[in-house]
């Protein structure tokens, strides 16, 4: 069977089973289940922004062993494995959360473009639509979950710890531009997704970073 389809069905039966909380409502329903996914990752969240924050914390070291070795590559590369071990870093430890939200990402991205998902929201009636949104099965009209996505992205990349140079800075204002553009045709739901999602990561990301780190 068609794993892309194995996803959508899966997110189609998450939605509904979130659906039986909200009376039909199949926005209210997404918030629930971004909202669920995102506390199911917490953990994985919090170990994240450690190893970032640590990262960071580095920085000084990193650059002294890269000014000292800058002619010796395998030194230095040896050099920076020793300082990780020491310092109890893991320089790739950060993007685990990232990675693991992409399978839920495409799942509801899939469903929600789903002749299935179309049928549901015929059922739901009045509940087609979310707020000023008319269907969650297309793209909002009014770009104002573009412009939501665009500033979400965003505060959730200045939130998170990251060693500041032009590249993360350039990065900083390319990135929500660049998925703000793309979202453009996405469905409305997928839409909401996108934002429920970054805003639940803004709190958790300035809680961790202020209470925890």
């Amino acid at each position: 069977m068609n794993p892309i389809a194995v996803l959508s069905n899966i997110m189609l039966d998450v939605l509904r089973f979130f659906a039986t909380f909200t009376s039909g409502n199949y926005g209210l329903a997404i918030i629930l289940l971004t909202v669920a996914i995102n506390l199911a990752l917490y953990p994985l969240t919090l170990q994240s922004i450690v190893q970032m924050s640590a990262l960071q914390r580095i920085q000084p070291k990193l650059k002294e062993l890269q000014e000292k070795h800058k002619d010796k590559p395998d030194e230095l590369q040896k050099k920076m494995m020793e300082l990780y071990k020491n310092e109890k870093v893991n320089p790739f430890g950060g993007c685990l959360p990232l990675l693991l939200k992409i399978p839920f990402f495409l799942a509801l991205f899939f469903a929600l473009q789903s002749p299935e998902f179309k049928t549901l929201l015929t059922v739901a009636g009045a509940n087609v639509g979310f707020l000023w949104m008319p269907s969650l099965a297309a793209p909002d009209p009014s770009i104002i979950m573009v412009c939501l996505i665009g500033i979400t992205t965003y505060f959730s990349q200045v939130t998170m710890p990251a060693a500041q140079n032009s590249q993360t800075q350039m990065m900083t204002w390319a990135m929500p531009i660049f998925v703000a553009f793309i979202s453009f045709s996405f469905p409305s739901g997928v839409q909401l997704y996108w934002v429920v999602s970054s805003a639940v990561a803004i709190a958790q990301q300035v809680y961790i970073t202020r209470v925890r780190v």
